[in-house]
């Protein structure tokens, strides 16, 4: 059965974000802030899910709120908000938590402590 993990690994790979993703069995939902990344997504779960319910919506203020927040695309930047923490980081980015240590090994000369980010931070998103 294919994971989250999976599936965020694969939409990575084709450097597309999907916010809010959840896999439950063989579905998937999630929202994309354009149809061209409804597309590359749903290309990029067939290649590990070919069997997945794919149900991404389309809202193009998420891909404006991403612009503004720090999140872009390939070579993405992350500022940190108070409160965020790296596995919330990593969970809204990459639909995985665990993920963090990615974000944390990208930035490990910023983040010495993994437990102590601060708000204003700019992280690199590998």
């Amino acid at each position: 059965m294919t994971t989250q993990s999976d599936i965020a690994a694969a939409l990575q790979r084709q450097g597309v974000n999907v916010y809010g993703l959840q896999v439950s069995g063989s579905e998937v939902r999630g929202t994309v802030g354009t149809e061209a990344d409804r597309d590359k997504a749903q290309q990029a779960i067939r290649t590990v899910a070919s069997d997945a319910q794919v149900s991404l919506q389309v809202n193009s203020g998420f891909a404006d709120q991403a612009a503004k927040s720090g999140e872009a695309t390939a070579g993405r930047t992350y500022t940190v908000k108070a409160g965020d923490t790296l596995s919330k980081i990593a969970k809204d980015v990459y639909g995985d938590a665990s993920q963090w240590k990615k974000i944390h090994q990208a930035n490990r000369d910023a983040i010495p402590n993994p437990d102590m980010i601060h708000p204003g931070q700019e992280l690199q998103l590998p």
